[in-house]
């Protein structure tokens, strides 16, 4: 996360008065907070050294925490680039814009941290640099260590030691907040096709160690640097018809370890005879059930302009063999010299079978969920949409006929192919907070944050009494404040 400047012991004490206070972390949440030195604190003894804001009519919610995203990594520099010098036509300004529009695209939807999922360590200096430009949104980022290619050529021979040093010397020099790892085990080249992970105890064409032994490696080296956030995920086989037996297979190798599941949503489909992909959450889930120790994000997606960007380019190559350039250029970058990244634009129509099924499916995978504690809200940006789609997907989960008569504009895959025209849940506000704070901010191993506890970090967001009842996220909160200083 970003250092906070410390403020002034003389700084008053802000009393927030008279609002409705919602934090599902609490049982029964104080009417007033007080806020000093960027922290929520207990009601002083002193009532002369406060500035009280009277907030009759608003209720206080705790910030909103998007834990998988993609902010300064350098393929959204080159997103930018293209944006404003090559594809203008092509990339939405819906969609990529600037830094500061894109932290003021997360404020104006009430959230106050984000987390860059994929940096490398040979770009982590500038990654810290250009996370300046989001201030004063809350920002951290994750290490890409999947497939540096020195440390993969340690643990092809077997030098674990050696492997760990390099890892840890990368991890701290680069100060990031957890390890990524991106299809752990296959391999990545920048001429010919990328060779994705088919058995978790079959290495690869090129590679001697298997992924396990990869996966196993980092799980390690995680556990004893004593990472808050454990390792993240990006499991193979994304969005192919073997995902779903991919997950599992991943997830019964993790027992008893920490892991964290990027876009969960992605890794869910088994084979149909009909329409080639059908949900198989339910196998899923019950796999996440019988692992409560590992989290996942969902990676829901929403219907309009997105854009394709992964570090996994036997992802990009099936992407590529989908769509070639019917949208837009599809390319292919060296990153970092050691290993690449690519970018597709993609037009998530709602007619697409792949689209549809992606649609449906993560909202299934949420609706069907006994344990919101494992799983956390996202959409994966800009792969799942624009920031903006969020309120959408809220309404999605809160309302069955809002989702209904979406689902019935949908392919009929969707309908058939998914349960979630059967689903009747309907999310509570409450469960929506859990999504969106609590569940993050415990996964992320920010005890602080996402909750209005005492000693908590002051990141909170303020909106009239209604918001509550509609879960209407579109409207801008009348208030942000952020680490106890109002925006």
């Amino acid at each position: 996360m970003r250092y906070h400047v410390h403020h002034s012991m003389t700084t008053p004490i802000i009393h927030l008065a008279n609002a409705t206070v919602i934090d599902p972390a609490q049982p029964d949440p104080p009417r007033d907070l007080y806020i000093h030195d960027g922290k929520i604190i207990a009601q002083p003894a002193d009532q002369h050294t406060k500035q009280t804001i009277d907030l009759t009519g608003h209720t206080i919610l705790p910030g909103g925490i998007d834990m998988h995203t993609h902010l300064v990594t350098p393929a959204m520099s080159a997103l930018r680039t293209l944006q404003q010098h090559v594809i203008r036509d092509v990339i939405s300004d819906q969609l990529i814009g600037s830094p500061t529009w894109l932290r003021d695209e997360y404020l104006k939807l009430g959230i106050t941290t984000a987390i860059d999922a994929a940096i490398t360590p040979g770009d982590a200096p500038a990654a810290k640099l250009g996370l300046r430009e989001l201030e004063p949104l809350n920002t951290g980022f994750l290490l890409l260590l999947s497939h540096h290619a020195d440390l993969l050529s340690l643990i092809n021979a077997g030098d674990v030691e050696a492997a760990t040093e390099l890892a840890i010397k990368l991890f701290r020099n680069a100060t990031a907040m957890g390890i990524k790892l991106v299809n752990p085990g296959s391999m990545q080249t920048m001429d010919g096709p990328a060779l994705d992970v088919l058995d978790i105890d079959q290495a690869v064409e090129g590679m001697q160690a298997t992924p396990r032994q990869v996966l196993t490696f980092f799980l390690d080296l995680s556990d004893k640097l004593n990472i808050a956030h454990p390792v993240h995920i990006h499991l193979p086989q994304l969005g192919t018809p073997d995902s779903s037996p991919t997950t599992c297979q991943w997830l019964d190798a993790m027992v008893g370890r920490r892991a964290h599941i990027a876009h969960l949503q992605y890794h869910c489909y088994a084979y149909d005879e009909d329409w080639y992909l059908r949900s198989d959450v339910e196998c899923v889930l019950k796999h996440l059930n019988d692992n409560p120790q590992i989290t996942a994000d969902v990676g829901l997606t929403a219907f309009g302009p997105a854009y394709g960007m992964t570090a996994d380019l036997a992802l990009h190559d099936r992407l590529v063999a989908l769509f070639g350039d019917e949208v837009g250029p599809t390319l292919r970058f060296q990153w970092e010299g050691r290993t690449s990244f690519g970018l597709q634009p993609l037009d998530r129509d709602p007619q697409n079978l792949g689209y549809a099924m992606q649609w449906a499916t993560g909202l299934e995978l949420i609706l069907l969920a006994d344990n919101l504690n494992q799983l956390s809200l996202s959409i994966d940006y800009p792969n799942g949409g624009a920031i903006a789609s969020y309120p959408q997907l809220i309404r999605c989960l809160m309302d069955k006929s809002y989702r209904d008569a979406l689902l019935a504009k949908a392919h009929p895959a969707a309908t058939q192919a998914t349960n979630l025209k059967q689903i009747t849940r309907q999310l509570s506000f409450d469960e929506i907070l859990q999504l969106t704070r609590i569940s993050p901010a415990h996964a992320l191993g920010l005890e602080n944050k996402g909750n209005l506890n005492l000693s908590s970090d002051a990141d909170l967001v303020i909106y009239p009494d209604s918001i509550s009842k509609t879960g209407d996220f579109s409207q801008t909160p009348t208030h942000v404040m952020i680490d106890g200083r109002f925006l």
